[in-house]
């Protein structure tokens, strides 16, 4: 009767959960502020603010880039649960001065996984890339890491047409007005 009993509550949810608990993309979730003295240069633009939306399995990266007066946010919306996210491609703001442009299809396909009880989201993206030698499959394995204590966030990328990796180091923005007087960036 016990046996019964306890294969009734497992069953209809009553009991805890014996598996590992799920990820929590909430850690990521925030306002993140680049920190240029401890990142890769950011080439032509001035500053870099990344914004992390959390929704359930989706979680939505911005990545705003400022240089002077000229900005670009690059939107990448990703569902945790598709095994592939096909995001569009508006432009491509990394290394501008290479001359690389987003070709092909102007799609990104992105695998993404959340690690480490959800203070690490791992991308996998697929582009292909224009030159003036041509067009370039490149692939890009992107860990966005949150520290323990929650103020961090470090984003290391392996590029497949690059040997070193892109590190960037973003501090937790908890005070937006003091963040707005930062972000502009200075390169005209």
């Amino acid at each position: 009767m016990r046996r019964l009993l306890c294969l009734v509550l497992i069953v209809t949810g009553f009991l805890p959960r014996l598996s590992a608990a799920e990820p929590d993309a909430h850690l990521l979730a925030g306002t993140w502020r680049y920190d240029p003295a401890r990142s890769t240069e950011l080439s032509s633009w001035g500053a870099l603010q990344l914004v992390i939306t959390v929704d359930g399995p989706r979680v939505t990266l911005v990545r705003h880039w400022t240089a002077g007066r000229r900005t670009f946010d690059e939107v990448m919306p990703l569902n945790l649960t598709q095994a592939v996210n096909a995001v569009p491609v508006e432009w491509w703001p990394d290394n501008r001065h290479l001359g690389a442009y987003i070709g092909g299809d102007k799609t990104k396909r992105i695998h993404a996984t959340l690690m480490d009880g959800g203070r690490m989201l791992r991308l996998s993206s697929d582009l292909v890339l224009a030159t003036q030698q041509g067009e370039r499959a490149v692939n890009i394995l992107s860990d966005y890491k949150v520290s323990a204590n929650g103020a961090q966030l470090t984003l290391i990328e392996l590029r497949s047409t690059r040997n070193d990796p892109v590190v960037y180091v973003f501090h937790r923005v908890t005070d937006a007005a003091t963040d707005a007087k930062v972000a502009k960036g200075n390169a005209e």
